[in-house]
């Protein structure tokens, strides 16, 4: 379980740093601010991110992260595209689809979380 947080850690620290509008410079007196929208509420599957904070990985590596709830994936491609957030986690098919409704967009996916939706329906 343990490899599956470090995993997480490297996704995040990855994703952030892979940013197009954040450069952290080596010696940086400040934290970088970084807002960052959810594709929901806070439910499990945020819970990597969330740990990551808590646990001060952020921190650790110059980042002030701060995690918002959000409203569905199609909310979360739009915040980010819009500039409103640095950075977001929603599902790969809003993203698809927003690009495909809005010639020209420059926001794209930096890393895939699932291979395979995790929804199920019981």
């Amino acid at each position: 379980m343990s490899h599956l947080f470090s995993a997480s850690r490297r996704l995040l620290l990855a994703a952030a740093l892979a940013a197009p509008l954040i450069s952290l410079p080596a010696l940086a007196d400040e934290p970088v601010k970084l807002k960052f929208t959810l594709d929901w509420r806070f439910e499990g599957p945020s819970a990597p991110f969330l740990l990551a904070k808590s646990k001060g990985y952020f921190a650790a590596e110059g980042l002030d992260v701060t995690i918002d709830a959000g409203n569905g994936s199609a909310g979360a491609v739009t915040r980010v595209a819009t500039g409103a957030y640095e950075m977001g986690f929603a599902d790969f098919n809003a993203l698809v689809e927003y690009d495909a409704k809005t010639p020209g967009s420059k926001i794209q996916a930096v890393y895939m979380v699932y291979n395979a939706t995790p929804a199920a329906v019981f």
